[in-house]
């Protein structure tokens, strides 16, 4: 695997990874029974095709990025991480809807007694500004701390522009 693709997959997967592990972990502090979990699983995982996609085009992104500049400028793997995980969470909330959107389309075209579209776009921002909140507030350090190491990693692969320090 290419250093490039070896970076947007570590990125994506780890983020997807981060929501199912961020979800256990708010479960485990809210006190609710396990019995309870499966049910709000699939609205509360539904999010992470989301987080994994916005993670892996903010990397393509950032690595195109660093390709389009001068090759001689010098990058620092903290300085690469911060604009991913910044341009992830820009992105994040868009995504997040139409995940919310393609799930609600899902349920009208599956579901046995499904709803109004009307009536799920009502509550469908606030899930959005809920998920970027959320992914802040438990997501943002270790998102940073995942993708230096792959910023690290795709820098000394390619050899060109990596600063050490």
């Amino acid at each position: 695997m290419s250093p490039k693709r070896g970076f947007i997959v570590g990125c994506g997967v780890t983020a997807g990874v981060f929501v199912v592990v961020a979800y256990i972990a708010i479960g485990a502090m809210s006190g609710a029974p396990w019995s309870e979990w499966p049910a709000n699983a699939r609205s509360a995982l539904g999010i992470a095709p989301a987080a994994a996609l916005t993670a892996a085009l903010a990397a393509w992104l950032v690595v195109g990025w660093r390709e389009g500049v001068d090759l001689n400028r010098k990058w620092t793997a903290l300085g690469m991480a911060v604009k991913t995980v910044g341009l992830a969470f820009l992105m994040f909330p868009v995504f997040v809807l139409l995940a919310l959107v393609v799930a609600e389309l899902l349920d009208q075209a599956f579901a046995a007694d499904p709803g109004t579209f009307r009536e799920a776009w009502v509550w469908m921002p606030s899930i959005a500004v809920y998920a970027l909140i959320f992914g802040l507030m438990f997501g943002a350090l270790p998102a940073l701390a995942a993708a230096t190491l792959f910023c690290r990693r795709y820098l000394r692969l390619t050899a060109t522009g990596y600063k050490t320090q």
